[in-house]
């Protein structure tokens, strides 16, 4: 049963056992370290806790940045699973320039799992190429990989959302967000948007900055990196789409990678969705999410020099991204500074955060901060019995 959560700074519901749960997010705000934050909480398909700070109204939506490849992923599985996609087979066998400079071979699985040696893209691109998308994606098809491809893994950032968004609009014809209103919005009522139109711009809350620094520019990232993460130079963060991202002409497009635009409440019951049934919707069938959500490997990630765990578009616990904890089998994605979303296949639970607070520390994009990890380690907590510790994925 739903108990009314009125505290000084967070409102909401919760089920008895994650009222633990509101009183962490309430720490975090007496801590100074969140406001204009929400998360939610899925339990075997039924929503068990929905908390939001109380300066965020209900209908707020927000720039979820790289969470945005997580629900990519979950799109890119379902059509798996129905068969209009192949994602064993060559991308290159539903788009023919893909094949350019020894590609002809990578499957969407491998690109998926960040193993394609696709970080980035020699080519000079602007803000306007990756906006207007053909550009951007022509310069991925042209790309030379930068190892061969299935031997090694490193962060594909925006490449990410170009692979694997050109890839479904063949085969399906569709838009990401066409595919979104598709498998999203209209049978599990989730608004997840991705090229927000007009109407919803005024709902879009805009990042808020804490401490007294600034947000963190790409060169000032990048003299926090060691030496061996210098692919991250070569085009991982050029442009810097930071400092476009609270335009309406960069809301208004499709950058899969990184500008989906939801909450927590959606963005819990879609995770949820793939699961098991929401309200009689599932997205994955059992095979679906073993298959999606199993370990691709382990390992210091080229990119960041540090250790980094991926499935199939989605990140699994590592101890500097570790989610719930480490000793948790979750499968999930965060958000540069500002979200995390997670699911625990064993507790049937699903966990989404959603802040447009941002942290201001220079390492960013190292590491993230520790808001999401104490708010996902309290939910999970709240169903797992004292001392019960699985096996990470």
């Amino acid at each position: 049963m739903a108990t009314a959560v009125d505290t000084p700074h967070v409102v909401g519901t919760a089920a008895e056992e994650f009222l633990p749960l509101a009183a962490e997010f309430e720490r975090l705000h007496e801590e100074g370290a969140d406001s204009g934050a929400e998360l939610c909480v899925y339990v075997a398909g039924r929503e068990r806790a929905w908390l939001r700070s109380r300066d965020r109204g209900e209908d707020r939506l927000q720039i979820v940045r790289s969470v945005s490849k997580a629900l990519l992923a979950v799109v890119a599985h379902a059509l798996h699973e129905r068969g209009v996609i192949d994602i064993d087979a060559p991308m290159a066998r539903i788009w023919p320039a893909f094949a350019a400079e020894g590609k002809q071979d990578v499957t969407l699985a491998t690109f998926l799992a960040h193993q394609a040696g696709l970080v980035g893209v020699d080519r000079r691109l602007d803000v306007d190429d990756v906006i207007d998308w053909y550009p951007a994606v022509e310069a991925l098809a042209a790309q030379r990989p930068y190892w061969e491809p299935g031997t090694d893994h490193g962060y594909h950032d925006l490449t990410f959302g170009w692979g694997v968004g050109e890839s479904l609009r063949r085969a399906t014809g569709k838009s990401v967000d066409e595919l979104f209103e598709e498998e999203f919005r209209r049978p599990l009522g989730a608004e997840v948007r991705i090229g927000v139109g007009p109407e919803h711009f005024g709902r879009v809350e805009s990042f808020r900055t804490s401490g007294q620094a600034g947000t963190a520019t790409a060169a000032e990232v990048l003299h926090l990196l060691d030496d061996s993460s210098s692919l991250l130079s070569r085009s991982q963060l050029n442009p810097n789409l930071l400092d476009a991202e609270r335009t309406m002409r960069y809301l208004g497009a499709e950058i899969p990678g990184c500008n989906a635009v939801s909450a927590a409440r959606p963005l819990a019951r879609v995770l949820a969705a793939t699961l098991g049934p929401v309200d009689g919707v599932r997205l994955w069938n059992a095979d679906t999410l073993r298959r999606a959500t199993r370990l691709r490997r382990r390992g210091t990630d080229r990119v960041f020099a540090r250790e980094r765990a991926y499935a199939e578009g989605f990140m699994l616990p590592d101890r500097h991204l570790p989610q719930a904890g480490t000793e948790v089998a979750s499968f999930g994605h965060y958000g540069q500074d500002c979200a995390l979303v997670l699911a625990v296949p064993g507790h049937d639970l699903s966990f989404a955060y959603t802040s447009p607070q941002l942290n201001n520390r220079l390492d960013q994009y190292a590491k993230t901060d520790d808001r999401a990890a104490r708010l996902a380690r309290a939910a999970v907590a709240a169903v797992a019995p004292a001392g019960d510790a699985e096996d990470a994925a």
